[in-house]
């Protein structure tokens, strides 16, 4: 029956006037792409012919032309070792025909190249590279392998498929070829080819709404661009009042020798999470000032209450100009690192290690200091004897020129706030290695267009897959039910019969998996567990907040009556800008009196509403304290009535030395009358 169809369909068929065409048609079942890639390829095994993807002109017909049968043009002139656009007529066409339950293609081939020889090993040159090949190629470009170990893989993948003709371009490409194939690739990916285009189409338009300020490059303004995704913003809001690490790097992630800043925060688990990014071309303390404006103006209510940096001038002037209330903090191992690296300059003197010892160590004894007095006294007396142990002023000049004039950005004076035990900058170097290895995967970053698909793509995606897994509890450290349930498991085993608890709320837990008793106080929200101190709430706050909800207490009551004590014995200091309380277990807390009033102790920085002795010095203020976001109930203002404002008049005009001692017998007897009418 199929022999009868056949036969049908070639009587039915054209005569071709081509002597060379060979005609045929071919019955077949399955799927019609998986016949024609199989006859195809079939076909170029035989004749060693290599033809382009099908061109479909009309319905059921399918055009294979030859890859070389294009025209040639330029100098090249289709000659076949410079050019594969030889006017090579050689093609096969496919046509599907259906009828009834058979299925069939009637074949049109013409397999006499022209143009060029598919015999010669020297034309090979120039055939298009195997797609199979190809789609490797960019695969380990993507993977973000380098040109010359792509090439190295590409040598393998050959001689694994037994292809040995190193002059057939299609199984051995060139560096020029990986090249040209990553260009490609970047054209697809990006907008322009051109990477200040890209830029600038990225931002305006895909990435618009991660971009809080964009400038761009040219011949009378830097570059400037500042980046925050939603998901960043929704971070921030979270910790407005945070501790923030700042820093910048030049090498590996952006072209051109950019400056790269982060800005990272510490989450409720401790862990740095980047809340923003600025990449800018010129660096001054004006282009940074505009971009944390920027960052602040996108950001209402943002305010850090300490922001760590190197000792960079640039960026110390811009916060002080933006946050001028945040309190900025050097990193200590970047301070010691620029005094080791002074001392071994030829303007340091070359110091012997011995003596480099002995400035550290002066360094270290001034870092210790607890107070502004203590600080000043020991950098008087620790120059004078480096004075005397290196026979010249010259070290201690320069400690005094460049660092004991910054001694409270980083001596410990300086820090008497929480600011989550940080000495160093750490957090956001670790972020600049997560970056350069783990997503650069060690290459060099050409493009900025490619560093801001990274910074709003997979960089976003992961902090924020990492955040899921601590809300799930996943991971080490996860703020969970899990610290919650520990609690109960401590009461379940009977530990709340052994809890001694005093009126101040200082408990004292008793020992459970371990053999140590920790020490909790409510008023402070304050633990001297480990876990606690890395930044974590943990079950022994947790379980002491159970107890003392048990027995009656009120936790912010033990606050308020701590407050009292604290005015009472008037433990505080305040100026213009701050009010300083000393706390009685030897913590300082410290409430900015302009713009949004916010503590710097352990309890205001976990959310908690903190021993507000604010509240009580300034009650004439409280309807500006009332707006505090910690404040959980304000003073209630006096009110004054004409009685009270009367008497305060009487009082005045009969005291003694004032010039109208003489009294008014009408105001004194409207004070009279009032006054019985009030009473």
């Amino acid at each position: 029956m199929e022999n009868i169809w056949l036969e049908g369909i070639r009587r039915k068929l054209k005569k071709v006037k081509d002597a060379r065409v060979i005609q045929e048609v071919i019955p077949f079942s399955g799927e019609e792409t998986d016949f024609m890639q199989g006859y195809i390829e079939k076909l170029e095994e035989e004749t060693k012919s290599i033809f382009r993807s099908p061109v479909s002109t009309h319905k059921d017909y399918f055009y294979f032309a030859c890859e070389r049968s294009n025209k040639a043009s330029g100098k090249s002139k289709g000659e076949p070792t410079k050019t594969r656009a030889n006017s090579c007529k050689a093609y096969v066409s496919i046509k599907i025909i259906k009828d009834g339950c058979f299925t069939g293609a009637v074949v049109n081939k013409m397999l006499q190249h022209n143009g060029h020889d598919v015999c010669l090993k020297e034309e090979g040159v120039k055939n298009r590279i195997d797609p199979e090949l190809l789609t490797f190629i960019e695969m380990w470009l993507d993977q973000g392998q380098s040109i010359s170990e792509t090439l190295l893989k590409c040598v393998d993948w050959a001689e694994r498929h037994g292809h040995m003709d190193k002059y057939n371009r299609r199984y051995y490409v060139t560096p020029e070829d990986i090249r040209l194939v990553k260009k490609s690739i970047n054209a697809l990916s990006f907008p322009d080819a051109k990477d200040c285009i890209s830029v600038d189409k990225l931002v305006t338009s895909e990435l618009q709404e991660n971009i809080c300020y964009y400038q761009p490059l040219s011949e009378n303004q830097p570059l400037i661009i500042v980046v925050q995704t939603p998901w960043q913003k929704d971070v921030l809001r979270e910790h407005f009042h945070t501790m923030v690490f700042m820093d910048a790097t030049y090498k590996a992630m952006t072209a051109y020798g950019y400056a790269f800043y982060a800005l990272l925060l510490t989450n409720s688990i401790g862990r740095a999470v980047p809340f923003a990014y600025f990449i800018v071309s010129e660096e001054s303390a004006d282009i940074l000032a505009l971009c944390l404006e920027k960052l602040a103006e996108h950001n209402p209510g943002f305010l850090p209450r300490s922001i760590m940096i190197d000792r960079d001038l640039k960026e110390l002037n811009a916060l002080r100009r933006v946050f001028p209330t945040a309190k900025i903090l050097l990193c200590w191992f970047h301070v010691l690192q620029a005094v080791h690296r002074w001392m071994v300059r030829r303007d340091g003197g070359n110091l012997s290690v011995n003596q480099r010892n002995i400035v550290i160590q002066a360094m270290v004894s001034m870092k210790s200091c607890l107070t502004e007095e203590e600080f000043n006294s020991m950098s008087a007396r620790k120059c004078e004897e480096l004075d005397t142990c290196l026979g010249s002023s010259h070290v201690s000049t320069y400690l005094k020129n460049q660092w004991i004039c910054l001694g409270d950005l980083w001596s410990n004076f300086g820090r008497t706030f929480y600011h989550h035990n940080s000495e160093t900058n750490n957090k956001a170097e670790r972020f600049f290695l997560t970056m350069k290895y783990q997503f650069l995967k060690g290459k060099m970053n050409s493009r900025i267009d490619k560093l801001l698909r990274l910074l709003c793509g997979d960089v976003q995606k992961y902090y924020s897959y990492l955040d899921e897994l601590t809300d799930t509890g996943r991971i080490k450290g996860a703020k969970t039910e899990e610290t919650t349930n520990a609690a109960h498991c401590m009461i379940a085993k009977g530990l709340d019969a052994k809890v001694e608890m005093n009126e101040n709320g200082v408990c004292l837990v008793p020992p459970d998996i371990s053999t140590q008793s920790h020490r909790v106080d409510l008023v402070m929200h304050n633990c001297d567990c480990k876990i606690f101190q890395c930044g974590s709430v943990c079950k022994h706050l947790i379980f002491s907040k159970i107890i003392a909800e048990k027995q009656g207490l009120v936790i912010q009551d033990l606050r308020a009556e701590a407050a009292r004590k604290i005015v009472d014995s008037e433990s505080y200091s305040a100026d213009n800008e701050d009010l300083t309380v000393y706390h009685f277990d030897g913590s300082v807390g410290i409430v900015r009196r302009k713009g949004t009033k916010f503590c710097t102790c352990i309890a205001s920085s976990y959310g908690e509403v903190c021993v507000l002795v604010h509240n009580i010095i300034y009650t004439t203020s409280c309807e500006n304290i009332s707006e505090d976001p910690h404040c959980s109930k304000s003073s209630e203002k006096k009110k004054v009535t004409l009685q009270h404002m009367l008497t305060d008049l009487h009082e005045y005009i009969m005291s003694p030395g004032t010039l109208c001692h003489q009294p008014d017998h009408g105001i004194h007897l409207k004070y009279n009358y009032t006054k019985h009418n009030y009473l």
